[in-house]
C-alpha cells in the first residue's frame, strides 16, 4: 500500500502547465476539466454520466493494478451509455483506422515532380496534353509516396474489401417511390 500512495503522489496528482491550458473567451482554462468535482460516494446518473469518490479535486481516477504494473499516469473512465461512450467511440475507431500522412513532404514532392516536368517537356507546345501528363505524375507520386495504417495493409494482404460493411443495401429509386405515391395520392402532385 505503501509503494501505491506514493506512486499516487509521484504521477496520478494532475499539474496543469502549458501542454493543458488553453485560453477560451479571454479566460485560461485546462483542457484536462482539473479542478475534478469532489464526491463522497461514486454516482451515476439515467443520462449515462457517473463520477468517482474523490475527495481532492487534481487527484486522476487511477486503477491500482494499473499503476502497479505500468507506474504511469492514467485516467480510468466507465463506458456507460452516454455522450463520453459515443465520444470515446469514434475517437478510438477514427484513431485506429486514420492514415499517417505527412502534408509537408507533398509539396516538395509535388515541386519536385513539377520541376523534373518542366525540364522533360520543355519542347513540347501542346497544352492539352502537357497539362494531361503534369497531372499524372503529380498523381503518380502522390501515391508512390503514400503511407496505409495497419488495417489497410492487412486488409489488402488478405484480399478484402476497402471497407467493412455489416449491413447489405438495396438500391431505391426514389423518383419512382415518388411517382408511385403521385399517384396513390393526387394531392401530392400539388405540393414540390
Amino acid at each position: 500500500m505503501n509503494t501505491e500512495r506514493k506512486l499516487v503522489r509521484a504521477v496520478q496528482v494532475h499539474k496543469c502547465g502549458v501542454g493543458c491550458l488553453k485560453v477560451v473567451k479571454g479566460r485560461i482554462l485546462c483542457k484536462r476539466r482539473a479542478p475534478f468535482p469532489l464526491a463522497s460516494q461514486p454516482w451515476i446518473n439515467s443520462g449515462g454520466e457517473w463520477g468517482p469518490h474523490r475527495t481532492y479535486p487534481f487527484l486522476n481516477n487511477w486503477n491500482p493494478w494499473l499503476l502497479m504494473a505500468t507506474r504511469s499516469n492514467h485516467d480510468c473512465k466507465l463506458i456507460t451509455n452516454g455522450d463520453d461512450t459515443k465520444h470515446i467511440s469514434w475517437y478510438i475507431s477514427s484513431y485506429a483506422a486514420k492514415r499517417q500522412q505527412h502534408s509537408s513532404n507533398a509539396s516538395a514532392l509535388l515541386a519536385k515532380t513539377f520541376a523534373y516536368h518542366r525540364d522533360e517537356e520543355r519542347r513540347s507546345t501542346d497544352l492539352h496534353q502537357l497539362n494531361k501528363r503534369l497531372i499524372q505524375r503529380c498523381a503518380n507520386t502522390l501515391s508512390r509516396e503514400q503511407e496505409f495504417s495497419a488495417p489497410e495493409i492487412v486488409s489488402y494482404l488478405t484480399g478484402w474489401d476497402d471497407r467493412y460493411l455489416s449491413h447489405h443495401f438495396q438500391t431505391i429509386h426514389w423518383s419512382s417511390v415518388v411517382g408511385l405515391l403521385k399517384h396513390h395520392f393526387p394531392v401530392l402532385r400539388e405540393h414540390r
